[in-house]
């Protein structure tokens, strides 16, 4: 059994983390979700700022979903804050203390489930992410990513729980993968638990499991324009796109093959605003690569003589250019926002 060396470390190096402190149900959902695919480092200012405005289920529950994607801004993978917004809506009185009315709820499946059954009710669940996935592999030797394979960590890691500290052997897992065994580094003479493991015993440790080769993501090249009326500019709310939902930004679209960006704006604009901007400024580039895709964005600004025959199917806003940052925008439009200050 590896329980007992494991937590015998964790209690000398484990991380000082605010989701820690206090362990309800309610923070341990909400420092899972906004650790899906994030940086620790990255999430602990959110995580704090979300507390200090929602300390708890009911104070969330009686938010607005505006108010609520603003304090995500930023934080990316934004169906993930769709999700807790529909989840907690789901969610009558208590939070769910069973398996199965967790998994019920959007956003929650195998992992965060049973993360939160064994940190906030000391349930014998074993939270099996990307870490302790490595961690299970490398203890067994195993290089091939399979069914077989993977029910067989889930086997290892679940008989090795401890009866009595089930959350901390699941903390403590999470930090060894996180601070001793990575992905593409390891520290082994450190380790807690190398006498266990087969991949150390090989002297090539990085090799278990076999790395997946990664995926080239795609880039587009984008046309955007602020349209200026009034000293007012425009923006809309993104809703029920695969990306970037529920977020507010400047209209715009993908240039089309054998089209120029000016071309291609002039045309997005018909299309998405029924306004007919003849001679758009061009202001400047954006480059950005989001955690899916890459954007080559070509940013203009126009100014319609008339919007009287403005038509939009989204929800849309005229607003002052300062009252902008009320509103969670996507990464790349806060890069447009530091050209559109220059002009002042």
């Amino acid at each position: 059994m590896i329980n007992q060396k494991l937590l015998e470390w964790f209690d000398q190096n484990k991380r000082n983390l605010p989701w820690r402190h206090g362990r309800n149900p309610y923070r341990v959902w909400i420092s899972e979700i906004m650790l899906q695919q994030t940086q620790v480092k990255t999430v602990i200012p959110y995580f704090n700022k979300w507390m200090e405005k929602y300390p708890n289920l009911e104070s969330l529950k009686n938010a607005k979903y505006d108010d609520i994607i603003k304090i995500w801004e930023g934080l990316g993978y934004y169906s993930r804050c769709k999700n807790i917004y529909s989840a907690v809506q789901k969610i009558t009185t208590s939070f769910p203390k069973t398996y199965e009315e967790l998994v019920s709820l959007p956003g929650i499946g195998d992992y965060t489930a049973k993360t939160i059954l064994a940190i906030a009710y000391n349930n014998q669940a074993v939270g099996i992410d990307t870490n302790l996935e490595r961690i299970g592999y490398r203890q067994l030797g195993l290089k091939a990513k399979s069914k077989r394979n993977q029910q067989r960590v889930i086997n290892f890691l679940e008989k090795n729980q401890s009866k009595d500290r089930p959350g901390d052997y699941n903390e403590a897992l999470m930090d060894l993968g996180s601070s001793l065994c990575k992905a593409y580094t390891t520290f082994c003479k450190q380790c807690p638990i190398k006498s266990s493991c087969k991949a150390f015993k090989s002297s090539s440790p990085t090799k278990y499991p076999t790395p997946k080769i990664s995926k080239k993501l795609p880039t587009y090249d984008i046309a955007v324009s602020v349209i200026k009326f009034d000293n007012r500019v425009l923006i809309s709310k993104r809703e029920n796109t695969k990306f970037l939902s529920g977020l507010w930004e400047f209209p715009g679209g993908k240039i089309e093959k054998n089209e120029s960006a000016e071309i291609a704006i002039i045309r997005e604009l018909k299309e998405e605003t029924n306004l007919n901007i003849k001679t758009p400024t061009y202001l400047g580039s954006i480059k950005h690569q989001y955690s899916h895709f890459g954007v080559n964005i070509a940013l203009f600004i126009s100014y319609p003589k008339s919007i009287s025959n403005l038509s939009i199917k989204q929800d849309y806003k005229w607003i002052q250019i300062d009252d902008i940052d009320k509103y969670a925008l996507p990464k790349a439009n806060h890069k447009m926002l530091d050209i559109l200050r220059k002009l002042d």
